[in-house]
């Protein structure tokens, strides 16, 4: 048997007055959705917290090769306060002690070195790992109108270019951090120990570094952010015109296409040109301070050394601490790099993980009873179903229809009236404004899936 139902029809262009008003700005509108309050730390937590033990260990490994490495400046002073005197005088034992030493430590910091990436590199595909799997399971459970906001491009984009950056900042950028923080208050309070006026001359110098770190942080910060979201237009632009290209060129949006791409990969490249600007900026002025504050230790070091109040041997630790003190402060600005990108990506992550389903699971899932009769299929009821989408009035104000099971049901009705509106919330792509959609009786809401 046919039946023919008709839903409520709406104007012409399928929406009810209401819908003609101005919508409110959609925040889905720009690449960075909603991030709530400490979303972003605690997705992190979330993703170091199963490898704390881990973690720990690569951080211990790192923290003996640092020691094994910086004892070679005090072996240096050893030599030539120590033990070249005493070779003067017939006695080979101190200089040789250590150079053994040296060479130990050498070997022990290769070794330290090799273990340490090993472990580290296994933690960052861990959490990686994690994360893409969270990515994407998350995109799966969302409901369909959030991928009608959320491009397919964008969603790309987070587990593609957004977890590329964590990576870089996992694999390369934190192993800097530590190595330049250990290496500060190591140096440090080994200059201080061998020198009080050369160590707080060091120590002083770290004050106008530390500010210019800061105004490079916050610089590049934004830099990153804007880069963030220019790659991810780049590659939405790129995946709708390959998923559309059948309308493309029917209706021949090449060149319109075109020129849409180009102004977008030149947004992208300008984005990378200001990184890449605020970055020399930083090299060009901490090796200024840098180059300033060992050229004045040197010269202050000497005079003292002439006259005699400075050994020889503690100038030239000193010299070679204050070198490998300043180096690092290069590899800052990579680390800096990696966590502004690594943050901005990881702020966009925690956007789209913070999305709730409009169409939620059901707390406790109810089972669909066997059917009730001996042929095929349910019986479908429409209860006092109304809905309407987000960007318009209501669809459905009110309707009500009963399909018994093994029966077939014509619904008709203009362009807008809500037939495929049914459709869709028979297949809970949305749940209904208010009433019950029922399969043999039972709520759709409540069906375990």
């Amino acid at each position: 048997m046919t039946t023919e139902s008709r839903p409520k029809e709406t104007p012409e262009d399928g929406r009810t007055p209401a819908a003609l008003a101005v919508p409110a700005p959609d925040p889905f509108d720009q690449d960075d959705l909603p991030t709530p309050p400490g979303a972003t730390a605690s997705l992190l937590r979330s993703l170091l917290a199963p490898m704390r033990a881990r973690v720990g260990l690569v951080v211990l490994l790192l923290l003996l090769q640092q020691a094994a490495i910086q004892a070679g400046p005090l072996l240096v002073a050893y030599a030539i306060d120590q033990g070249v005197p005493a070779v003067r005088e017939g006695r080979w034992g101190p200089l040789v002690a250590v150079g053994a030493g040296y060479l130990g430590c050498a070997l022990a910091g290769g070794l330290l070195q090799y273990a340490f990436l090993t472990r580290s590199a296994v933690v960052s595909q861990d959490v990686l790992l994690d994360l893409r799997g969270r990515i994407f399971r998350h995109g799966q459970a969302l409901s369909l109108d959030f991928h009608e906001r959320y491009t397919s491009g964008r969603l790309i984009s987070r587990a593609t270019t957004d977890v590329e950056s964590l990576r870089e900042l996992l694999d390369e950028g934190l192993q800097e951090l530590v190595t330049v923080l250990v290496s500060f208050v190591y140096i440090g309070g080994m200059l201080l120990w061998l020198d009080l006026g050369i160590g707080s001359v060091a120590v002083l110098s770290f004050v106008p570094l530390y500010l210019l770190i800061r105004l490079y942080q916050r610089r590049v910060g934004r830099v990153y952010a804007r880069r963030s979201t220019a790659i991810a237009r780049v590659i939405v632009k790129f995946t709708e015109t390959v998923n559309g290209i059948r309308p493309v060129r029917a209706f021949r949006r090449e060149k319109a296409n075109d020129a849409e791409f180009a102004e977008l990969n030149r947004t992208h490249e300008r984005s990378n040109g200001d990184a890449l600007l605020e970055m020399a900026r930083y090299v060009v002025g901490s090796r200024l301070v840098a180059n300033t504050a060992v050229a004045g230790m040197v010269l202050w070091g000497a005079w003292r050394v002439a006259d005699g109040a400075l050994a020889l041997g503690v100038l030239a630790a000193a010299v070679l601490y204050v070198r490998r003190l300043y180096d690092p402060i290069d590899r800052m600005a990579m680390f800096l790099n990696a966590y502004q990108s690594a943050a901005a990506s990881l702020e966009k992550i925690a956007g789209l993980l913070a999305q709730r389903p409009a169409v939620p699971e059901p707390e406790t899932p109810v089972a669909l009873p066997a059917p009730a009769g001996a042929g095929p299929g349910r019986t479908v009821e429409f209860a006092g179903v109304s809905f309407g989408y987000r960007t318009g009035g209501e669809v459905l104000p009110r309707f009500d229809l009963t399909i018994p099971a093994g029966q077939t049901v014509a619904v008709v009705g203009s362009t807008g009236a809500g037939k495929s509106t049914l459709a869709k919330l028979l297949a809970r792509f949305y749940d209904p404004s208010a009433g019950q959609v029922l399969l043999d009786g039972v709520d759709l809401r409540t069906l375990a899936t």
